[in-house]
């Protein structure tokens, strides 16, 4: 004999409707949650409420998907954030309307999180996991990789995740980097993570891997210059003696003098247009500045003419900025990084945002996020370490706008774009309340509010291949809905303090939230 086990049901009644499979609101909806499920979504006139439904007046309110933070760290073993055990952080994400995680550097502790999550056993976000991440030194033959690929995918990670590391001598080779990729398409996996620096762009648009932060595109195309240390060295020998021919240069010393002031300007004017800097966006500028080669090119001409000492030193200075320095400033121009979007589109490469982890490097930003609320609530640890840093920036920083202006490019130029925060793998970028932060950040940057949002919903699930797990609110879906009080389409910051969270199809109340969050703030 089979004992039945009674499923709880949850109807949401009269309540706005925000699918996200397009750009809508439907009115005097009625949502019937079963389980984990939504079971039906249609007018209230005509979606019967069985008796013993827990109802959820939704008048005038606002019900839309859960929101997921595509980039997260929720391991335990980060010295500069440490995080609770058994994924003791989840209520600071179903606090600020976040019902599913992406966690980008996993071990067997996050596979029995996400198991426990699935089975109730801990309330919390969905979590989507990697597992550790694959680079050189620790793996470095093709073979290598692939073994740690298919170990991993037999491990049952959802994701692999690929980072070139401070102490990483050479990163992988191309061979090992291709077998990692191919490996990954062989089982099924989705590799996502950092730009293969040494390996250059061509090697990221070849694999069509996906990036973890849009800044990792200036490592690798914008201004890569950690790569090119010898040439970026030999510049600076150069132009140093350029400056230095007048004193020897004899009858040339005008025409030196002149290839001196020329390389001055032209290496002043590029450091002020690179990616961060003040006058980034400035063509005016990039003009100046490739005037300046001209003239110091037709110098060292002259200088050849003249059969002078000094046109060894000059021809090498304009040379190295006409070949490197030059292409490499245009490439950050509105036209340059247009140029590059489409590439990006066209290898179906999808970007994961990570804005606000810029804002940690200037002084506004760091005050913006050393004054968030949602500090209060983390380990104790980190609440102390967080509370002590610097609150100002690197001076002049504009990173975060030169980044916003990528993500709009790229957005414009139909790449994917998901909403991503590092939380808690970098300092002051708390779980939950940074992905709000995030989403203005979006906003600012050229999407719309309903773009902004589909970001957080319906792009994520669609890289994962998951669109018919989440992110829209469908019969069918997993139950992880978000109900506020005003419509999010007229202003994001309406998402941050929500009436409610059902996460699987829990529901958790404001006070509830509230009462989570403020446990926390006291509780190790």
């Amino acid at each position: 004999m089979f004992a039945i086990v009674a499923v709880a049901v949850v109807a949401f009644v009269d309540v706005n409707v925000i699918p996200m499979d397009r750009e809508r609101v439907e009115a005097h909806q009625t949502v019937l949650v079963r389980g984990d499920r939504i079971a039906a979504v249609g007018r209230s006139a005509d979606v019967a409420v069985p008796p013993d439904a827990t109802v959820i007046d939704g008048r005038g309110r606002f019900l839309l998907p859960g929101l997921v933070d595509s980039h997260t760290h929720i391991n335990t073993d980060i010295p500069w954030a440490p995080a609770r055990d058994d994924f003791g952080d989840a209520p600071m994400y179903l606090a600020y309307g976040v019902t599913t995680v992406v966690n980008l550097s996993g071990s067997p502790t996050q596979l029995d999180w996400r198991r426990r999550v699935a089975t109730a056993e801990l309330i919390g976000p969905t979590i989507y996991t990697s597992g550790p991440f694959i680079n050189e030194p620790r793996f470095r033959t093709p073979d290598e990789v692939r073994r740690e690929v298919a170990r991993q995918a037999a491990a049952g990670y959802d994701l692999i995740k690929y980072h070139e590391l401070v102490d990483t001598t050479i990163g992988l080779s191309r061979d090992a980097y291709r077998a990692l990729n191919e490996a990954a398409v062989q089982s099924g996996m989705l590799v996502i993570g950092h730009a293969p620096n040494r390996l250059g762009l061509e090697a990221l648009l070849d694999t069509r891997q996906s990036l973890a932060h849009v800044g990792n595109l200036s490592n690798i195309y914008f201004m890569p210059i950690g790569v090119h240390v010898g040439v970026a060295a030999a510049s600076g020998i150069a132009v140093v003696l350029v400056l230095l021919t007048p004193l020897f240069s004899g009858r040339s010393r005008r025409l030196s003098a002149g290839a001196g002031l020329a390389a001055v300007i032209a290496v002043v004017s590029i450091g002020a247009t690179l990616p961060g800097s003040p006058l980034g966006g400035s063509t005016l500028v990039r003009l100046i500045a490739t005037a300046s080669t001209v003239a110091l090119i037709a110098i060292a001409a002259a200088l050849l003419v003249r059969r002078s000492t000094a046109f060894l030193a000059t021809a090498v200075a304009a040379a190295l900025l006409a070949a490197f320095w030059i292409p490499m400033m245009w490439r950050s121009s509105d036209a340059g990084i247009a140029r590059l979007a489409a590439r990006v589109h066209d290898a179906g490469i999808s970007v994961q945002s990570t804005l606000v982890v810029y804002e940690t490097a200037t002084t506004a930003g760091r005050a913006r996020l050393l004054a968030d609320p949602a500090i209060e609530f983390l380990h104790p640890d980190a609440r102390r370490q967080w509370r002590s840093l610097p609150r100002e920036g690197l001076p002049g920083n504009r990173l975060t706008a030169f980044n916003s202006r990528v993500i709009g490019a790229l957005h414009r130029a139909g790449v994917p774009i998901m909403a991503g925060t590092d939380a808690m793998g970098i300092e002051l970028i708390p779980p939950g309340s940074s992905l709000h932060r995030e989403l203005e950040l979006l906003a600012q940057s050229g999407l719309t509010t309903y773009e902004a949002i589909r970001a957080a919903t319906v792009v994520p699930a669609a890289f994962l291949r998951k669109e018919r797990e989440f992110g829209t609110v469908a019969a069918g879906r997993r139950a992880d809905l978000l109900l506020v009080d005003t419509n999010p389409f007229d202003r994001l910051s309406a998402l941050r303090d929500p009436v409610g969270v059902m996460v699987r199809g829990r529901w958790f109340s404001r006070d509830d939230l509230r009462q989570r969050l403020t446990s926390l703030s006291s509780r190790f």
